[in-house]
């Protein structure tokens, strides 16, 4: 189980020299942000270093009038820690609530990107042509929850938790138990035909649940392999029961990629490995089409060893959600699975070659 990573980011927004849109500002005290997630991204935007970037968006309220304060302002990391934006706003005490949204980073989303759906007062952002790099992992979408802010903590940085809305991805190799004297080599791994592009809808928004968000992927004529070549051997230990995952050896981690249902004959991995056994080796290469792993819980009870793969299976990558793919070789049949999971916990899929 990967750990669970709670990260919070104080910040101080400097107001000496500052502009100001609201009144009084003498009286008053600049509105600043602390910013945090408290899922595990595997992102650099996790740590939220230095140069990290998110659009805040929000608006005051007197009674039943809503005043846009925010509307896509760049608010970005120092280097000293603190949250820097431009034109600082100052809270206006003579107001109910402030109400925020933020979304990150805006290196992904480009002004352009967002469109009119109004995210200074709903929060349902709708962008387009995001574009996750062919390696993956290469930045993640962060959408914050909404935060309301009343009279009496104006005083206060304003709390903004962020969460993922792309999906993690870790496939992992592991051999049976009945392979325990044999060398198992994996030579080559590439996850092929994962779309890449597409914009995404955020649908619903609140204050004490993940923002909900749908993705829509771009058409295109070919999308990007993910490749990884072993070099060398990877040293996989034998299982001490079939479906154990302590001595699975990695072939990709960490990769963060966009969701998107997955179907027949598209989205595939195609492995190439060796076994030796008793002096003989054999060599195989396999293409396992993604949508086969099997969401049966893997832990010795209520399945036979030899069982095929068999429904439920893994059909789509959720927003912010972890997947973790076992692909395990037999000497028989190869099995894989997977498991489903938020951000802070790991499960298993798996799946069987035969």
């Amino acid at each position: 189980m990967k750990k669970f990573l709670f990260l919070a980011v104080m910040a101080a927004i400097a107001i000496s020299c500052a502009k100001t849109d609201e009144v009084n500002p003498v009286s008053e005290q600049a509105i600043g942000f602390d910013t945090w997630t408290s899922t595990l991204t595997k992102s650099a935007h996790t740590q939220f270093a230095s140069g990290a970037s998110f659009d805040v968006y929000g608006y005051k309220q007197k009674g039943e009038t809503k005043t846009t304060v925010f509307d896509g302002d760049d608010v970005v990391k120092g280097n000293d820690g603190s949250w820097n934006y431009q034109q600082i706003r100052f809270w206006d005490r003579n107001t109910d609530s402030y109400t925020f949204f933020a979304i990150s980073p805006v290196d992904i989303l480009a002004p352009s990107s967002v469109t009119a759906t109004s995210p200074s007062q709903t929060g349902l952002f709708v962008t387009n042509d995001i574009t996750f790099g062919d390696q993956m992992g290469a930045g993640d979408v962060l959408i914050a929850k909404k935060k309301t802010v009343t009279k009496n903590d104006y005083s206060l940085a304003v709390g903004l938790e962020f969460v993922p809305q792309a999906t993690l991805l870790d496939l992992k190799v592991k051999k049976a138990k009945n392979l325990e004297e044999a060398t198992l080599v994996v030579t080559s791994a590439t996850l092929k035909n994962i779309k890449n592009k597409g914009h995404l809808e955020v649908t619903s928004y609140a204050s004490t649940a993940r923002p909900q968000a749908t993705w829509h992927p771009t058409v295109l004529d070919s999308y990007p392999d993910i490749a990884k070549t072993v070099e060398g051997n990877v040293t996989i230990a034998a299982e001490q029961d079939s479906w154990g995952k302590a001595h699975a050896a990695p072939l990709f981690e960490n990769l963060i990629v966009m969701p998107q249902t997955l179907y027949d004959e598209q989205q595939v991995l195609v492995i190439s490995y060796s076994v030796t056994f008793s002096g003989e080796t054999f060599t195989h290469t396999r293409t396992i089409e993604l949508n086969k792993f099997d969401k049966t819980d893997m832990t010795g009870t209520g399945r036979a060893e030899t069982d095929q793969n068999t429904s439920p299976f893994v059909d789509a990558w959720e927003p912010g959600k972890h997947y973790t793919y076992y692909l395990t070789i037999n000497a028989d049949l190869i099995t894989f699975t997977a498991t489903v999971a938020d951000w802070v916990d790991e499960e298993a899929f798996h799946y069987i070659i035969n």
